[in-house]
């Protein structure tokens, strides 16, 4: 049972990962605690696994997992762009970065939104979708998160340099 609830600790901790960090713990990394756990055993010649064992096993296959880390979008334009003198660029600056999960996000309800334009208008006469009709589409989709105008004129910089980078 303290087996059960070791291999749960894994699980858990991979469903309330952080959303930089992925990885996936399986019925391999079950086995592998199992296997550990006797192979701890054997070394001091017991014939049981006692929960001593389960718990080193534990702590080995924890160090073992190998996390992979997504990391942040720059959406800065201008690599040799100067440094941040005062906090309003700083914070220009810091605006233009964005996780790699907030980007995916992005991208994907824009690319959903230019498909289901393209379902719809396929045989009219209307031709493309607009970039500035996507921003603005994206924007109304998210206006409820965002508190007032400055945080809706960030977010809007911010979507443009994703279309961009599409």
């Amino acid at each position: 049972e303290f087996m059960i609830e070791e291999y749960k600790k894994l699980r858990q901790r991979d469903a309330n990962a952080m959303s930089k960090a992925s990885w996936r713990i399986t019925v391999r990394q079950l086995e592998s605690l199992i296997r550990l756990s006797e192979a701890m055993a054997k070394m001091v010649c017991e014939d049981e696994v006692l929960v001593g064992h389960v718990k080193e096993a534990f702590r080995l296959l924890s160090k073992s997992i190998i996390r992979v880390e997504t990391p942040d979008i720059n959406l800065e334009e201008d690599d040799n762009a100067p440094q941040a003198d005062d906090q309003m660029d700083m914070d220009e600056t810091e605006q233009l970065r964005i996780t790699f999960e907030e980007y995916k996000k992005i991208s994907n309800m824009m690319i959903m939104h230019m498909r289901e334009y393209e379902e719809k208008n396929r045989d009219q006469e209307r031709g493309a979708l607009r970039k500035t009709d996507l921003i603005d589409w994206y924007i109304t989709q998210v206006e409820a998160e965002l508190d007032g105008e400055q945080e809706m004129i960030a977010r809007k910089n911010i979507t443009e340099k994703v279309l961009e980078s599409l």
